[in-house]
């Protein structure tokens, strides 16, 4: 059987793998460490890294990968309050509400920062999807890969020296590093980590029809290249003491617009995705055996802002919630016999998970989640290509 953390939800079934102590899982303990850091000096820590790179750097000084969701306002928001001046770099997933194009859009010019967005070969992409779909149930990893490469691929080539994420995930799900490791971005712990241990050859294999001169940007730059330019990625997480749902609300003053979703009470999270909280919160539920408000819910636990026992009563009611998953294989080009088959063979016993709602989910939270939490809008186009995000 598999050991459950006697404070969160999480067992040791987690796809990043976690351990124990005293019942406690590494997760857990990790997060910890939170209270009894001394944030300030390590805010001192980041700012003598980033002096020693502004002495050299005379273009950008750091590069922000974005998606465009609320951790990004507020990872956009501390890089300009530690002085520096960033080149924001976003890759288009294809799967954008106008919610989503309004968020990114906002973000660079609320923040007045210079941008690049990259739109990746259409055709090579679903056929990526189509083969990480088949392979690995995974419909994001595509993204990931270039999300993960492509900044890394244009810091090498400008010569900017720092990559500043917003949060480790491995260090605020499981544990995996402690704070104080200051762990950093490698070519090692983005496929472990943000591609699940899968590379760009297991994802191709001898499945996906695509040329390899289509792929530059998927790949990993050089090792050695990266180092002659002395590219670094750093996490803000390991300087800044994280707390995602506070921090979320917290840019709602920079005009950052929430979505409404019915798998989660988190808004803030990948809002303006088409596919988020649909077909890859199922497909997550398939690979993993739980959906993405666990992680939520574990994250609130240990804040301290849910008890385990009203969490396992919320995590109950969303993981009942239907999705709707044709829109994205109408995206896909799949035929309705298409889909109805896929239904058929690939989530079979999950049919009852598989549907439109007519209304958002609505449960009773506590109050201490309430009340960062307020009133999303409902998209008014899914799956935008290209879309005009604000008007000035």
């Amino acid at each position: 059987m598999a050991k459950q953390c006697k404070q969160c939800l999480y067992n040791d079934t987690h796809p990043f793998n976690l351990t124990f102590q005293d019942d406690l899982c590494s997760g857990c303990f990790t997060h910890n460490e939170k209270y009894e850091i001394d944030w300030e000096q390590k805010e001192n820590e980041l700012k003598e890294l980033i002096k020693s790179i502004k002495k050299t750097n005379k273009t950008y000084d750091c590069i922000v990968p974005v998606i465009g969701d609320a951790e990004d306002y507020y990872t956009v928001s501390k890089v300009l309050d530690l002085g520096l001046n960033p080149l924001i770099v976003a890759v288009n997933d294809y799967f954008r509400t106008d919610i989503g194009w309004y968020n990114i859009h906002n973000l660079i010019t609320t923040f007045d920062v210079d941008s690049l967005l990259y739109n990746p070969n259409l055709s090579v992409y679903k056929e990526l999807i189509r083969t990480s779909l088949r392979k690995f149930d995974h419909i994001l990893l595509p993204f990931l890969t270039l999300h993960t490469s492509f900044p890394v691929h244009i810091a090498n080539q400008r010569k900017i020296p720092l990559i500043i994420w917003g949060q480790h995930q491995a260090i605020e799900q499981v544990g995996k590093f402690s704070h104080y490791d200051k762990a950093q971005m490698t070519k090692w712990s983005r496929i472990e980590h943000d591609l699940f241990g899968n590379d760009l050859k297991k994802l191709i294999g001898n499945g996906a029809q695509v040329l390899q001169k289509d792929l530059t940007y998927y790949c990993y730059p050089d090792i050695k290249s990266l180092d002659k330019h002395k590219v670094m990625g750093i996490y803000l997480s390991n300087y800044f003491k994280w707390d995602p749902l506070k921090q979320n609300h917290s840019v709602l003053q920079y005009g950052f617009q929430p979505q409404t979703n019915n798998s989660s009470f988190d808004i803030y999270e990948r809002a303006g995705s088409s596919v988020y909280y649909q077909i890859h919160d199922l497909l997550k539920y398939k690979r993993v055996g739980y959906r993405k408000i666990t992680d939520h819910l574990t994250r609130e636990i240990r804040h301290g802002r849910i008890t385990k026992q009203e969490a396992l009563e919320l995590e109950q009611y969303y993981t009942t919630t239907k999705v709707d998953i044709e829109p994205f294989f109408k995206w896909l080009g799949m035929s309705q016999s298409g889909i109805k088959w896929y239904i058929l063979h690939q989530f079979k016993g999950y049919e009852h998970l598989i549907g439109t709602n007519n209304n958002p989910a609505t449960i009773k939270l506590p109050h201490s989640i309430q009340e960062l939490v307020i009133t999303p809008k409902s998209p008014s186009k899914t799956f935008a290509l290209f879309h005009k995000g604000v008007e000035i």
